[in-house]
């Protein structure tokens, strides 16, 4: 890896609060995109230039399947491309790929590989490297000690190359979105030869990253900076794209910095271009003289998944009663001022197809909570007011997600709220290198969720109890309707199926859905055409520079 960048660029912390007082000064509500003043601007794109941009988190190791986060992709994106994406409007597209086929039982399915695409070390995509790529995403490599993609379904068996450019993928059991996994994160991405067959600590070094896309490693310094370089022999853009041929920047700085005041100072004061995860109430400034990019996305809604092995939430009275304690207008009012955020409908945003409206099932009832949690059993108060049975005060701990930056304010309220019906919420900090193994304790009450859905079927990836198994401990009846989840053969039958997984987590209150999710950035109006997809990731290929 690169320890010295060709540029070295960072920003002054004295500097980067230049202005910040001035964000309380604001004005007008966001849509998913809202642009400062365009009256000077030029409608004809410039070639060149090169732009800093501000992340909240950056990484000190890139493996693939090991990086999944929202911090990482907006990086990854740039460098690796995969067979098939979703666009802006959410429609499901080939890439490196150009078309599939698929059995009647969904499991053997065909890909066509598009030809004349290079990695970024020379090396040729074709069918044999496309099948590698899937079968170490499919089933990882223990003697290397790479995982298997937690995207890909357990089901899956082998691919193999056919012919130059055909694929046959089989799966061992039905799966009917399999083809919609090839492009439902970064983390799917298509890398060389080289990279693939590289050992873990290779494929952790970005240097050693070799993919197809528009953009590629200049140097790194990990969990600090990332430089990225145009291609200069870019030539096979997604349908999406505005141009043709390689990039219109020359090289996009992207760099570490956590504190959410100093990337917006630093926008302000114009010493960066962009900046991710603008703060709720910093959106009215950012949209006044800047352009807020604002989209809601493929995905969960922001909500809080409960772990039916922790005390006391095996009683349904309370998970009930939690839920109809969250006051979500108050969260919205309180936290995001700017209106372009809204209530949760269901357990996915709106956009996703076959999303219900839940919400008089899960609505803020505080006189219900009340009763219930008496129902319950928890009828004694202590001095500080929350319910106690059997002298144990009824407390409930969470870990903010270090993947967000709302998430704290959210808890706090949350706490302020459960505290009126008597419930004490323990908010307690962690860090990125450990939130992982500490909310997968079976005894965390509470664990947020916030994840993206290129389909239906990340449900069952969150809540089999092969997978994830957020809830710990559901039973066999959402088993069996995550397994009829997955093995729907039509989008019709999927997106049915997907209501009744719905209607069953938010009746047996196992997830609480609060307020939809969105991704921003703000950035400065003389950079154009910055494209964001519909899994919430962005695109540097078309943006450019006005003059």
């Amino acid at each position: 890896m690169s320890h010295e960048p060709a540029r070295r660029r960072f920003l002054s912390v004295g500097a980067a609060l230049v202005g910040v007082g001035a964000l309380a000064a604001c004005g007008s509500s966001t849509a998913a995109r809202v642009s400062g003043d365009t009256a000077a601007r030029s409608a004809t794109p410039v070639p060149g230039g090169e732009i800093i941009y501000l992340n909240e988190k950056l990484v000190d190791g890139y493996q693939q399947q090991n990086t999944g986060s929202w911090h990482v992709a907006q990086v990854w994106n740039q460098i690796v491309e995969r067979l098939f994406y979703y666009d802006a409007e959410g429609n499901f597209v080939p890439h490196l790929a150009t078309g599939f086929t698929e059995n009647e039982d969904r499991t053997v399915f065909g890909l066509t590989i598009r030809r004349g695409v290079t990695f970024s070390n020379g090396e040729r995509l074709d069918a044999a490297s496309v099948a590698a790529n899937l079968n170490l995403l499919g089933k990882g490599d223990k003697g290397r000690g790479i995982p298997r993609a937690s995207y890909f379904p357990t089901c899956y068996g082998a691919a193999e190359a056919v012919d130059e450019y055909e694929v046959r993928v089989r799966l061992d059991a039905p799966f009917g979105d399999f083809i919609q996994k090839l492009g439902a994160w970064s983390a799917v991405g298509i890398l060389a030869p080289a990279t693939i067959n590289a050992s873990l600590d290779q494929q952790s070094d970005l240097d050693k990253i070799y993919g197809t896309g528009p953009f590629v490693v200049e140097s790194w310094l990990p969990s600090k900076e990332v430089v990225l370089r145009r291609r200069a022999d870019y030539a096979w853009p997604r349908a999406d794209a505005k141009h043709d041929g390689p990039a219109r920047l020359e090289r996009v700085t992207v760099q570490q910095v956590i504190e959410p005041s100093l990337r917006a100072g630093s926008l302000e004061s114009g010493q960066v271009d962009l900046v991710h995860y603008v703060q709720p109430v910093e959106e009215p400034f950012v949209a006044e003289g800047f352009d807020l990019i604002a989209p809601t996305f493929f995905g969960s809604v922001w909500g809080l998944q409960l772990r039916l092995t922790a005390p006391h939430l095996d009683d349904i009275r309370v998970r009930k009663a939690l839920t109809h304690g969250i006051d979500r207008s108050d969260i919205l009012t309180t936290n995001y001022p700017s209106g372009a955020w809204a209530e949760a409908k269901s357990t996915f945003n709106e956009i996703v197809p076959g999303t219900l409206d839940l919400r008089e099932r899960f609505a803020y009832n505080p006189d219900l909570a009340n009763s219930l949690l008496d129902e319950a059993g928890w009828t004694s108060r202590d001095g500080a007011g929350y319910r106690t049975k059997d002298g144990e005060r009824l407390s409930f701990l969470i870990y903010p997600s270090v993947f967000i930056t709302t998430s704290e304010a959210d808890l706090q309220l949350i706490a302020q709220q459960w505290k009126r019906i008597g419930v004490r919420l323990e908010i307690k900090a962690t860090d990125f290198s450990n939130y992982n193994t500490v909310t997968a304790q079976p005894d965390v009450p509470l664990y947020e969720n916030h994840w993206l859905a290129g389909s239906q079927t990340e449900m069952w990836r969150w809540w089999h109890s092969s997978q994830a198994n957020q809830f710990m401990a559901p039973g066999e009846e959402l088993d069996g309707l995550l397994e009829d989840l997955v093995q729907a053969k039509s989008e019709h039958d999927r997106i049915e199926a997907s209501k009744v997984v719905q209607e069953y987590v938010i009746d047996n209150a196992f997830y609480i859905p609060v307020h939809e999710f969105r991704q921003t950035w703000g950035a400065a109006t003389r950079l154009r055409d910055l494209g964001v997809d519909g899994l919430g990731l962005i695109s540097f290929y078309d943006a450019w520079l006005d003059a």
